[in-house]
């Protein structure tokens, strides 16, 4: 085997990892609360 398939699939060892570590990261965080606020109308202002 020649240096550049060993480097070759050390790189690409490296990437599938590292893409299980941020799949695994992304599945353990949680989504922002977010608040909304519903505007009721108001009769004080005609339309």
């Amino acid at each position: 085997m020649s240096w550049a398939a060993r480097i070759g699939l050390a790189v690409l060892g490296l990437a599938i990892l590292a893409a299980g570590g941020l799949a695994y990261y992304a599945g353990t965080l949680k989504p922002p609360h977010r608040s909304y606020h519903v505007v009721l109308p108001n009769d004080q202002f005609p339309n």
